[in-house]
C-alpha cells in the first residue's frame, strides 16, 4: 500500500493514535487527585488566612500539616507510577524553565521543601514556648521566618496547580490531545477540592464561623467548575463517545452536574451541615472526574 503523503490530505500520523497507552491503574488517578488537592488546599488556605488571619487563623496550623502530608503521599504515588524511578530524579536535579514537565516537578519539590521548614518552624516554635519559652524577639523573627516559608511554598504550590501533569498533557495522550480547556478545568477543580477540604478541616476542628465565610467563594467555584467541565467536555466529547455507552454518559452529566454541581449548592443553604455535605460531594466527584478523563485515553 502506497503510503506517500499527498499535499493537502492528512498524514498517515493523522489516522490513528501515535502513542502507546502506559500501563496506568488506579494509581494515576489518585496521584492527579492529592496533586491537585494538596496545591489548591494550600492555596486556599493561605489566602483565606492572608484575607482574614482572625477568622482562619486557629484552622492554619492543621491544614498546612495536613497539606504537607497529603504532598509527601503525593510524591509517593508519583514515584510509584513511574516506569522509571531515576528519570524522576533527574527531574528534580535539572531545571528546564522552557519545559511543563520540569517546571511541575520542581514547583512540586520546591514546594514540599518550602511545607516543611514553615512547619517545622511553627511547631517548633509552638513547643519551645510550652516547655522552655522564648524571648519576644526569637519569637518575631521566628514567626517572620514561619510566614516567609509559607508565603514561598504558596508561590510554588501555583506552579503545581498550572501543571496538569503528563497524563492530561495535550500533545501526548489520544482522547485529550485537543482538550484545550483541561487546564483551566484542572486549576478550577483543585481550588474547589481544595476549598471543600478547608470546608471539612474547619468542622472537624469545631470552627463554625470559617465554614460559613467560605460558603460564597464556595459556591462560586463550584459553579466555575461546572462551567470548565463542560467546556473540556466540548473538546473530548467525540472521543468519550466512542468509549462510553450513552448510559455511562448521561450518568456522568448526572454526578457531575446534577449532584456536585445543582445539589452541592441547594445543600449548601442548608447551614454548616449542609456546606460541609457539599463540600465532601465535591470531593468525591473530583476522583470521579479523574477516572473519567484519564478513561477517555484509553486506546479505542
Amino acid at each position: 500500500m502506497d503510503k506517500t503523503w499527498v499535499e493537502g490530505q492528512p498524514s498517515a500520523y493523522q489516522q490513528h493514535d501515535i502513542v502507546h497507552f502506559p500501563d496506568w491503574k488506579n494509581i494515576i488517578v489518585w496521584d492527579l487527585f492529592f496533586n491537585n488537592l494538596t496545591s489548591g488546599f494550600m492555596f486556599v488556605t493561605m489566602i483565606t488566612w492572608l484575607v482574614a488571619p482572625d477568622i482562619f487563623g486557629p484552622v492554619l496550623p492543621i491544614a498546612l500539616t495536613l497539606a504537607f502530608l497529603i504532598v509527601i503521599f503525593d510524591l509517593l504515588l508519583l514515584v510509584a507510577d513511574l516506569g522509571d524511578h531515576f528519570r524522576f530524579l533527574h527531574a528534580m536535579r535539572v531545571m528546564h524553565p522552557t519545559a511543563p514537565l520540569s517546571v511541575g516537578v520542581v514547583s512540586l519539590i520546591f514546594y514540599s521543601i518550602f511545607l516543611f521548614l514553615a512547619l517545622v518552624i511553627y511547631w517548633g516554635t509552638f513547643i519551645l514556648l510550652a516547655t522552655i519559652g522564648l524571648p519576644l524577639e526569637v519569637v518575631g523573627v521566628l514567626n517572620v521566618l514561619f510566614r516567609l516559608f509559607a508565603i514561598l511554598a504558596l508561590i510554588a504550590a501555583c506552579g503545581v496547580i498550572c501543571y496538569k501533569g503528563v497524563a492530561f498533557s495535550c500533545t501526548s495522550q489520544p482522547g485529550v490531545k485537543r482538550a484545550r480547556w483541561l487546564t483551566c478545568w484542572v486549576v478550577c477543580d483543585a481550588l474547589t477540592i481544595g476549598m471543600g477540604l478547608l470546608i471539612v478541616v474547619s468542622f472537624v476542628l469545631g470552627q463554625i464561623v470559617p465554614v460559613e465565610a467560605l460558603v460564597i467563594p464556595f459556591v462560586v467555584l463550584i459553579v466555575f467548575r461546572c462551567f470548565t467541565y463542560a467546556l473540556v467536555w466540548m473538546n473530548i466529547h467525540e472521543r468519550a463517545s466512542l468509549m462510553y455507552s450513552k448510559g455511562r454518559l448521561a450518568l456522568n452529566a448526572v454526578i457531575v452536574y446534577g449532584i456536585a454541581g445543582v445539589c452541592a449548592i441547594a445543600a449548601c443553604s442548608f447551614g454548616p451541615i449542609g456546606i460541609v455535605t457539599a463540600a465532601a460531594i465535591c470531593l468525591l466527584a473530583g476522583v470521579w472526574e479523574r477516572y473519567w478523563i484519564i478513561f477517555v485515553a484509553h486506546p479505542h
